[in-house]
């Protein structure tokens, strides 16, 4: 399950809300990657402006991963936000889900987690 918003901001705008706004939720920005100029200095011309946004709380990231090493495969959490049809998309997978996928234990830790990132979505959008 993907959630999915739309934006009236530019990509940049997004991007630049999401860096500012994480903290608050005593998430921090571990990278952004810039799939666009990624693609180009490799000599591929992607249209639409794209970019992933890697963020972590460590508190919650030592909580999973305390309990579940294996967790790190979905370490960090991502925020998409990308160009389509002319307007600004900002998308992130179920983290519910994944975690359900590897180990069902921790799904209310999940639960609690994902509910910060879709406010946190809800705040920058």
């Amino acid at each position: 399950m993907q959630y999915i918003e739309e934006s009236k901001k530019s990509v940049q705008e997004v991007v630049t809300c999401l860096e500012e706004t994480v903290a608050k939720y005593k998430f921090g920005v571990q990278h952004i990657h810039n799939v666009k100029e990624k693609l180009k200095s490799k000599g591929v011309d992607l249209k639409n402006e794209c970019q992933i946004v890697d963020i972590c709380n460590p508190n919650i990231a030592l909580e999973f991963l305390s309990q579940d090493m294996s967790m790190s495969i979905i370490m960090p959490c991502k925020i998409s936000v990308y160009q389509e049809d002319n307007q600004t998309i900002i998308a992130m997978n179920s983290l519910t889900q994944l975690v359900d996928d590897i180990n069902p234990d921790l799904i209310e830790l999940a639960q609690d987690t994902q509910e910060i990132l879709l406010q946190i979505i809800d705040d920058i959008k």
